[in-house]
């Protein structure tokens, strides 16, 4: 995503800022998935290269300066706090984003089969699902808390169905001939396993929308 001018920022509401930070984060997001994807294809270029994207990209930074500077002085229908809160919340996906860009770069895996190259593409599709179901959630929090809680029950389904796949990913990996080279196993094993927690951090912050939606809502 390019740079956006200050000017530009300036004339942005808070609620207009979250939505361009949580745009921003969820295509880093979605450059990550993409990465493992050619990983997987052993596109070791493209995936280095969409990593290093992740890794590197800091445009959320310039959003989050002006976020903070303006909050203070806005009059929001949540508090500011909750809106904080929120913020750190989309700013955590970044973190574990960059954590598991930096991580895969240590090495570089061979998949063992193509069934489990399909079983890990269905997971990954499942985790770009509910990352771009949680930023539609993200833009909904301003103008419509109902949607918005509406779209998170969504994520926590998808995310239900992806820890399904995840147990049948592992179970496959775990019964593979132990010839099969240790780094692989653990590097393929950590894989899935971070894949998840991003899941996890995703799902744990659409129930966080869905808590604002039920303390808000009251009010109307």
């Amino acid at each position: 995503m390019k740079k956006v001018e200050d000017t530009e920022l300036k004339k942005l509401s808070i609620d207009e800022l979250t939505q361009l930070f949580m745009d921003n984060i969820n295509e880093q997001n979605l450059k990550l998935i993409e990465g493992i994807e050619f990983l997987i294809q052993e596109n070791f270029e493209n995936f280095k290269t969409n990593m290093n994207y992740v890794i590197e990209t800091h445009t959320e930074v310039q959003i989050k300066k002006k976020f903070e500077s303006k909050i203070f002085k806005s009059k929001l229908m949540f508090s500011k706090a909750d809106r904080l809160k929120l913020f750190t919340k989309i700013n955590d996906i970044k973190n574990i984003g960059e954590f598991l860009a930096n991580k895969m770069l240590l090495y570089k895996a061979v998949f063992p089969d193509e069934e489990f190259k399909t079983q890990i593409l269905s997971i990954l599709g499942y985790l770009k699902n509910i990352s771009n179901k949680l930023s539609e959630a993200v833009k909904n929090i301003g103008t419509d808390l109902s949607k918005a809680q509406d779209i998170c029950e969504d994520v926590k389904d998808e995310r239900r169905r992806m820890r399904n796949e995840e147990w049948k990913l592992l179970n496959r990996l775990y019964n593979y001939d132990m010839d099969y080279l240790s780094r692989t196993f653990i590097y393929l094993k950590e894989l899935i396993e971070d894949i998840m927690m991003l899941a996890d951090h995703i799902k744990n912050f659409s129930e966080y929308i869905q808590f604002l939606a039920t303390k808000y809502l009251i009010f109307d």
